[in-house]
């Protein structure tokens, strides 16, 4: 039996788009057993077969190391919600392919697997965090995926997560074609800073940087109170984003109690604290 634990992750980081993320203390867990079929459980019954994003990933390496499509037994225990920003697909891809390689004695390295995820995910901001846990930033160059995991101190987190889906697909769709020259010349200077703050944990910086002009100004139109949530994190003096491409928004801080202070001022919102995590995933054999 192979059982592998993945984080959830939170991309963009606001000003990082499609190519910053971090993995979070939120993990969910696949089990993978011999079987004479394919069998899953854990999922809504649409998902309980070869379709599911978890058995692709695994057939994908099956097929990158010329390797059987063997049967399985998969069992899914994962509380990340789906469609929320929170890297729900990245974690099923990303477990498929480790069991995967596992099953065939690992010949790749977590640098094989973040290339052939990628190409599954379409960037890296999601996979390359599950993969190798923390803070990653991460491009594609002439066939090759390279990520910097960030040497930062802890950083703690508050995820608020509306009760309401919301598509990759669906907040694509608002993004405009191109933005002034100004404003892109200020998404790389807060870019710049935003990696320095988070390795030096300067919270004065990560809140002035926090500043988007890619995604956020067109997206938070899809996240009901959205100006409302961030202007409470402002007054507490903290940052607040919107997760990968929504719904969740995420407030990062140096010091756990600022945030305990924000979520006490939420109403009407769920919301779970959380912290960036060093793991990565993890494969154990039982």
């Amino acid at each position: 039996m192979i059982k592998v634990s993945v984080p959830a992750t939170s991309a963009n980081c606001c000003i990082g788009f499609d190519c910053m993320g971090l993995a979070l203390d939120w993990r969910g867990t696949f089990t993978f057993t011999h079987a004479e079929k394919l069998e899953i459980e854990g999922c809504p019954s649409e998902y309980q077969n070869e379709n599911n994003l978890v058995v692709q990933a695994f057939y994908r390496v099956c097929d990158f190391l010329n390797k059987e499509r063997i049967p399985f037994h998969l069992r899914i225990d994962s509380s990340i919600p789906f469609a929320r920003g929170l890297g729900s697909s990245a974690t099923c891809i990303v477990a498929g392919m480790m069991a995967a390689n596992a099953w065939y004695d690992s010949c790749l390295s977590k640098e094989d697997l973040l290339l052939l995820a990628t190409e599954m995910e379409g960037h890296p901001d999601n996979v390359a965090p599950a993969l190798f846990g923390g803070v990653c930033v991460s491009s594609k160059f002439q066939g090759r995926v390279i990520t910097k995991k960030l040497k930062t101190p802890r950083w703690y987190g508050l995820a608020l997560i509306p009760d309401h889906e919301l598509s990759t697909k669906e907040a694509r769709k608002v993004l405009p074609k191109s933005i002034p020259f100004s404003e892109a010349k200020e998404q790389v200077a807060n870019a710049l800073l935003m990696a320095e703050a988070l390795e030096i944990g300067d919270q004065t910086l990560l809140n002035l940087c926090s500043n988007d002009h890619l995604h956020e100004p067109y997206r938070c139109a899809l996240i009901q109170d959205f100006a409302v949530y961030q202007k409470k994190a402002h007054d507490a003096l903290l940052p607040l984003w919107i997760s990968g491409s929504g719904s969740t928004m995420l407030s990062l801080s140096i010091q756990e109690e600022p945030l305990h202070g924000l979520a006490k001022s939420m109403d009407s919102i769920e919301y779970r604290f959380v912290n960036v995590d060093e793991r990565g995933a993890e494969v154990v054999y039982e």
